[in-house]
């Protein structure tokens, strides 16, 4: 399914006059019952595959606030379908049983945090540009499975809209409109609420749910996921040196062209000089810009759009790393109790086990070595006629280990 969706013919039908003033919005409260169906379409059009699941996101907006109680998702196989039409006609079917019908903006799954990309920057400035109090939602169900309810809700700051109006995205462009990968997108802040009637029956739920049903987000094996998250962090990384050595072969390719430029200039200057000194007339001046044809301005965009994905990235590895070292923090004082309790109840390691074993034995050859060395000091007699006659029989006795021995006895 592409990331991209018709926005533009849909919202303009659908579009709402607005006051003069532009339209703020602080808050995003989202319905409990709109949320379980983002959630469920999400898991079942996603599973199993690398598509998105998209979907139309249904409100009012209040003050400041903009309330999200309804959904309905895309048609998955649009290709004979009019997506235009598909959603006029869901809204009207809304409005017929007094369901809230006005589109407040559209929601999208994604893998891992990984959802910073040019169709969603296109998709919400078109959204945005029609309802003004458009907003779109990220999900990610795997962050979701593993315990942490990972549910966002982004628009576009006045910067990025005036850019990508403009559609130039040359580094002057960027500088000028003050727009770089911190100030591409505004997260809102997002509330969840429920009715009375929906918590009463979540308490209900809650006291007949089996004790041993939700421990799986208690599961500490976090390596898996930081492990994936990791690796498309290092991908990120690369493309934007990529990115990087791009702009710098610009950067050189345009000092070149500048040295050439001024390297001709004064060659023409010095020419005419000399033809002036001889009473000549001066060369007749020629357009440098046929000469020297500009460089094409290398545009910004994709790199501006990896650095922000890179910092989402290290955004959330390191909240996952503050919540999974929040668990281990936890559980610590319970296992240190154990530990305590039953101090032969976790055994070592097997490699702990091998070496203890191995350490044992030298230690056992050790004191047999000496037992013996001293042995033979005793029947020998005093400690000087001792160490010659040791010594004496060490240079005549063929036996290696013998003289390992004595060896160590007398370093000792």
């Amino acid at each position: 399914m592409s990331s991209s969706r018709k926005t533009v013919a849909m919202s303009g039908r659908n579009k709402r006059e607005t006051e003069n003033s532009r339209v703020n919005i602080n808050v995003v409260q989202l319905e409990g019952l709109a949320l379980m169906k983002i959630i469920k379409h999400c898991h079942e059009e996603g599973a199993g595959n690398t598509d998105v699941a998209q979907g139309v996101l249904l409100g009012l907006v209040v003050d400041e606030r903009l309330e999200i109680t309804n959904c309905f998702p895309f048609p998955r196989h649009a290709d004979d379908v009019d997506e235009e039409d598909y959603q006029l006609e869901m809204m009207r079917h809304l409005r017929k049983v007094n369901v809230d019908h006005l589109s407040v903006g559209w929601y999208q799954s994604t893998q891992l945090g990984n959802f910073i990309t040019t169709q969603l920057l296109e998709s919400q400035f078109s959204y945005q540009t029609s309802i003004e109090e458009s907003v779109v939602l990220i999900y990610d169900p795997i962050k979701t499975a593993r315990g942490f309810l990972s549910i966002k809700a982004y628009r576009l700051t006045p910067e990025a809209i005036n850019t990508v109006q403009e559609r130039d995205y040359t580094p002057e462009a960027l500088k000028k409109g003050r727009l770089g990968y911190e100030n591409l997108f505004q997260e809102i802040r997002l509330v969840i609420k429920n009715s009375h009637l929906v918590n009463t029956l979540m308490c209900e739920l809650y006291e007949m749910m089996p004790s041993s049903e939700g421990m799986q987000f208690l599961d500490l094996g976090t390596m898996s996921t930081l492990d994936r998250q990791l690796r498309c962090l290092m991908d990120y990384v690369d493309d934007l040196s990529q990115e990087a050595n791009k702009f710098n072969n610009f950067q050189r390719q345009n000092a070149k062209q500048l040295q050439d430029k001024h390297k001709f200039m004064q060659k023409r200057a010095a020419e005419n000089a000399q033809r002036q000194a001889r009473g000549e007339p001066p060369l007749p001046e020629e357009d440098i810009s046929k000469q020297f044809k500009p460089i094409a301005p290398l545009p910004r965009l994709d790199a501006m759009i990896t650095s922000g994905q890179i910092s989402n990235y290290c955004k959330q590895i390191s909240q996952f790393c503050s919540q999974s070292l929040g668990k281990l923090q936890d559980i610590e004082p319970q296992s240190s109790e154990e530990a305590v309790e039953r101090p032969s109840a976790l055994p070592h390691p097997p490699h702990q086990r091998r070496l203890r074993k191995n350490v044992d034995k030298g230690e056992a050859r050790l004191d047999a070595c000496r037992a013996s060395v001293m042995g033979e000091f005793r029947v020998r007699g005093s400690d000087q006629r001792a160490s010659t006659g040791v010594l004496g029989w060490r240079r005549n006795s063929g036996s290696r280990s013998l003289r390992r021995r004595h060896l160590i006895y007398l370093e000792e």
